[in-house]
């Protein structure tokens, strides 16, 4: 739940009195997240930017039943996690083929083995479990409180810590395998 004194609350209240000022602002601040999350879920850009614009618009449209007193954030995050199942299910199967993605720049001035360290990252996450992979997300990458995480993900606050455990523990065995220094015992 946002705290009483968070602008991200005085938004919903805004919202809920269909002040589009408060509307263009919970957007702002909230769009860029959503639209990460949605793109992990849906593997696509396009749909990701649809999905998240359709939650915005039913945000709107149920507006007037908001509840300020309850995490705009977590609805905003339920609303998009939906939104890009439901789209998943009814969209032909999309294959997230590492050749199709955008080359990436180089750029002369990163270090070569913090790349290399990054890109394994990335790929330990990807195999996590999916639900595991998820919790970690929104905690990691999104920033949302286990409380939040939970909600999002219709799960205990235990059950989110399990997750998060159980993907830095994932991570740490990973990373002792492959670059063992990283690691300080």
């Amino acid at each position: 739940m946002e705290s009483s004194n968070d602008p991200v609350r005085a938004w919903a209240i805004g919202l809920k009195h269909s002040d589009p000022a408060a509307a263009t602002e919970l957007f702002n601040r909230f769009y860029p997240h959503l639209f990460r999350y949605a793109r992990r879920l849906t593997r696509d850009t396009s749909a990701a930017e649809d999905v998240v614009q359709e939650a915005f618009l039913r945000l709107w449209k149920m507006r007037e039943r908001i509840d300020p007193d309850r995490s705009i954030t977590s609805l905003l995050f339920v609303m998009v996690r939906n939104l890009s199942y439901t789209r998943a299910r009814r969209a032909p199967a999309v294959v997230d083929d590492p050749a199709n993605r955008p080359a990436r720049q180089a750029d002369p001035s990163e270090n070569v083995d913090a790349r290399l360290l990054a890109d394994r990252l990335r790929t330990w996450i990807d195999a996590l479990p999916a639900r595991r992979r998820e919790a970690f997300h929104l905690s990691r990458f999104e920033n949302l409180s286990y409380a939040e995480i939970a909600s999002v993900m219709d799960i205990s606050v235990r059950t989110v810590e399990n997750h998060i455990r159980l993907a830095l523990q994932d991570l740490r065995d990973h990373i002792r395998d492959s670059e063992p220094n990283l690691l300080k015992q």
